[in-house]
């Protein structure tokens, strides 16, 4: 079983720790080796698991394009592209990581853009699971960065904004050409008393699963704070043991899909 996961929500609910925290997880539950995508420009996945990042696929993309709206191509061209990703992985024990880099320029990238999807996709081939860390926002859907995964994890802190912002993300995943297995939402950094009911009547008009809630814990606040990545918390973490629950609902969801 092959398990592809895609973490998005908007700026500041924690997804890029929960996609490293998930990348822990699997590893930890011998769902391995994991491929880490970091879409996010901000590229700040490397950091949250303890590795240095290589080189973004941007740079490949950038150096592969023409200024010209006439990138060469053929197999030659595919090659290049295809040891140029080999030679961008940063490898760790059970992981390995890749980086995407910032969006576009003014360039023509549709044939490279075609090129490097295509080359990830046989690249993941390779991984018992894949955990990609999106962008803020909306925009690696309409990019289709996010486009062929088995579950999309919308991540929300317990408040309205961010609510309402899980829904425009869900309402646009289901209203472009992407495919996408199942739709589940994370609330992350609950406190003791829980969700507030107006936000729980605001998740339950969704229509996705809801994965066990992630508790507010100084301790994975404070490690983000001073860089730390997250191998540092203790197996005891409770943020830990809710991400094992968690992969254990996304595998039981997959192999009875």
């Amino acid at each position: 079983m092959r398990l592809s996961i895609a973490v998005a929500g908007k700026g500041g609910v924690g997804k890029t720790t929960l996609a490293a925290i998930l990348v822990r997880t699997l590893n930890e539950m011998d769902v391995r080796p994991a491929l880490a995508v970091d879409a996010d420009p901000n590229s700040s996945l490397a950091e949250a698991l303890g590795v240095e990042s290589g080189r973004a696929l941007a740079e490949i993309r950038e150096e592969s394009s023409s200024p010209e709206g006439s990138p060469a191509s053929g197999a030659g061209r595919v090659r290049a592209v295809e040891d140029e990703i080999q030679r961008a992985i940063t490898e760790a024990d059970g992981f390995d990581l890749i980086t995407m880099g910032r969006p576009e320029g003014p360039r023509c990238y549709c044939y490279v853009n075609n090129l490097l999807r295509k080359s990830l996709d046989d690249l993941s081939k390779n991984y018992a699971a894949v955990v990609l860390d999106n962008e803020a926002g909306m925009e690696h859907l309409s990019r289709r960065t996010t486009n062929d995964v088995d579950v999309l994890i919308v991540v929300l802190n317990p408040t309205l904004p961010a609510a309402r912002a899980a829904k425009r993300i869900i309402t646009l995943s289901r209203e472009l050409p992407v495919t996408i297995g199942h739709r589940m939402v994370i609330v992350n950094r609950v406190g003791p008393d829980g969700v507030d009911p107006e936000i729980e009547h605001e998740l339950s008009m969704l229509d996705v699963v809801r994965l066990p809630d992630l508790p507010e814990d100084k301790s994975v606040e404070r490690a983000g704070a001073v860089g730390r990545d997250v191998f540092s918390l203790p197996e005891s973490n409770p943020v830990l043991a809710a991400a094992r629950i968690i992969v254990e609902v996304l595998r039981n969801t997959i192999s009875t899909a």
